[in-house]
């Protein structure tokens, strides 16, 4: 007996020795990190930038390696869900700042970073900062704050035909004739995944049709996404597609189309979200240049919200797997603060981004990112639906919208539906 208690000792003292060696090589050597990330490959301008993060934090930090896999628009959503309910979710993800990515946060996937961040906190804009869980839990770093609605002016075709911009939605309709006569497109948009309708046009015209306290009213209840309000600004967006004042195939239009012709001069409006600055700083001609202002959508009939109001969220950023625990969490932080923080901040302002790191070395902007500023800074702002409302309710919502604008469904119809979902389903809804 006594023998086989040493040999148990020895045995466990050698089992021991192995996992403090095993320990050891992964403090000292290479940690690998499986990332999921959100990303087009076929974006040239986006990839230019990631590549050039990428290869400073390989510089900085050549003891980590990062297993990378690229997905983007719904197919990135489809496949993170099934992750979260299968509880097999990489080390380092993508995410939203709310609802968009709340089936992820909001199930106890992820980390929360407030540990993490400490006094860093203060180096953000306050409004990339505002907690992400019920706790004031932070679960991804915000890389930016982000205006989803942006209508990018090209003024030199609005010269050129003695226009000027709108300043209501029948003075825009108006244009609509002339500006097709001319061989232009009125309002490049695509919206092929649906989302762009959603997240880039109606969700600052909810908040202008309906005000904020509304607003505020119908995501816990005591208002309805049937009420006339979000009603009338479906409608704005019928009444534009009725009047072909959108591109040609915009319900089949993969993203990007639109940024290509507006950048091509060939569409007097362009509507999309701020972050398409990036691609315009590095695509579009410089003599076009000085001819593109940043404007926010002319007021609508029973307007009741703010004139030029946009829409405004804290941007994505990277989170960690809950269950990452000593050398690999230490190596995911070094990779979100990297990111987020002054070294690729610093990449992202050389690229046209405003980062919500407020000790960013802006430089000497360019004017088109000078633009954004100010767009920023004067204009109110309303929620983004999809970070207000479960992700789950777009696959409602987007499709409904395309059937709208199909001439399938009537917009009345999908605020119903829409309100029938979130009625039965939404978090917020039912506690």
């Amino acid at each position: 007996m006594k023998k086989l208690l040493v040999l148990a000792l020895v045995l466990l003292l050698a089992v021991g020795s192995l996992f403090a060696a095993a320990e050891k090589e992964a403090a000292d050597g290479v940690v690998e990190l499986d990332m999921y990330h959100y990303h087009n490959l076929a974006d040239d301008t986006a990839t230019g930038q990631w590549n050039e993060i990428m290869a400073a934090f390989e510089v900085s930090y050549p003891n980590i390696t990062l297993n990378i896999e690229y997905q983007n628009n719904e197919p990135f959503h489809n496949k993170l869900q099934a992750m979260a309910v299968a509880k097999q979710l990489p080390d380092v993800v993508y995410l939203w700042p709310k609802k968009r990515t709340g089936y992820v946060t909001g199930a106890g996937l992820i980390k929360d970073l407030v540990p993490f961040l400490g006094d860093k906190v203060n180096e953000f804009s306050p409004a990339a900062m505002t907690p992400q869980g019920p706790n004031g839990e932070i679960y991804e770093v915000p890389q930016q704050v982000t205006a989803t609605h942006v209508v990018f002016t090209n003024n030199k075709i609005l010269d050129e035909l003695g226009l000027t911009y709108p300043k209501t939605l029948d003075e825009m309709l108006a244009q609509g004739p002339k500006l097709a006569a001319a061989g232009y497109i009125p309002i490049a948009m695509d919206n092929g995944d649906g989302w762009q309708m959603q997240s880039c046009f109606l969700s600052a015209l909810t908040e202008r049709a309906g005000g904020m306290d509304w607003y505020n009213d119908v995501l816990v209840g005591k208002a309805s996404f049937s009420d006339t309000e979000f009603v009338n600004a479906l409608n704005v967006i019928k009444v534009l597609s009725d009047n072909d004042m959108f591109s040609p195939g915009i319900n089949q239009a993969p993203y990007g189309n639109a940024l290509s012709d507006f950048e091509n001069g060939k569409a007097a409006y362009l509507i999309d979200g701020g972050w398409r600055v990036q691609s315009l700083v590095e695509e579009l001609p410089e003599a076009l240049v000085p001819y593109v202002t940043l404007e926010a959508f002319p007021d609508i009939p029973n307007q009741v919200g703010q004139s030029q109001s946009t829409a405004v969220v804290a941007g994505t950023g990277f989170g960690m797997n809950a269950n990452l625990e000593g050398t690999k969490a230490d190596a995911a932080w070094d990779w979100i603060w990297f990111y987020s923080g002054e070294e690729g901040a610093n990449i992202r302002v050389g690229h046209g981004m405003i980062p919500s790191y407020i000790n960013a070395d802006m430089g000497s902007q360019h004017p088109l990112l000078a633009k954004l500023v100010d767009f920023l800074n004067t204009k109110p702002a309303g929620y983004v639906i999809d970070a207000v409302v479960d992700g789950e309710g777009m696959g409602v919502l987007h499709p409904g919208i395309q059937e709208m604008m199909f001439g399938n469904k009537t917009p009345q119809a999908v605020a119903d539906e829409f309100e029938a979902w979130v009625a039965a389903n939404d978090s917020t809804r039912n506690p």
